[in-house]
């Protein structure tokens, strides 16, 4: 029972064929969960993406989202921006770079969703606790993104 209540993250790369496709798709089976698919040129670990998603699940929960969707909301935060429009060009889906699906809510939902990656042969599910200076970096700007809006 105390499952349901936790909030969790991941990460997982994906292939660039067919990503939209699964991005939607995956929104319309796990409506629960906020899911976003981005393009970085280096992929972050795990940890990284972990701590940036739960800076939008907490925004989302305290009113304080950079955006009216936690989506996008998570989208600028990975992209270190507050426009949405260079976070699009930077990080959206159409950007070029590494592919990178992120999904957050509640635990039993993104476990769910992570069994269901982890059969899927065109992803490859993030692994790993390490977070380097790089990753420290990019945690930080997005958290100051929130202390700017």
């Amino acid at each position: 029972m105390v499952a349901e209540c936790l909030e969790t993250v991941i990460a997982a790369r994906v292939s660039p064929e067919a990503a939209e496709a699964r991005l939607l798709s995956l929104r319309g089976r796990h409506p629960d969960l906020i899911i976003q698919l981005v393009t970085l040129k280096r992929l972050p670990g795990n940890r990284t993406v972990a701590m940036i998603g739960q800076q939008t699940l907490r925004a989302a929960k305290t009113g304080a989202l950079l955006a009216a969707k936690p989506e996008v909301d998570l989208l600028l935060r990975l992209a270190g921006t507050t426009q949405i429009a260079v976070a699009i060009k930077e990080a959206g889906y159409q950007a070029r770079g590494e592919k990178l699906l992120v999904a957050a809510g509640p635990a039993l939902a993104v476990e769910s969703l992570e069994a269901e990656l982890a059969g899927d042969s065109g992803c490859e599910v993030l692994r790993g606790e390490e977070i380097g200076p790089e990753g420290l970096e990019m945690v930080e700007r997005a958290a100051v993104l929130g202390t700017r809006s």
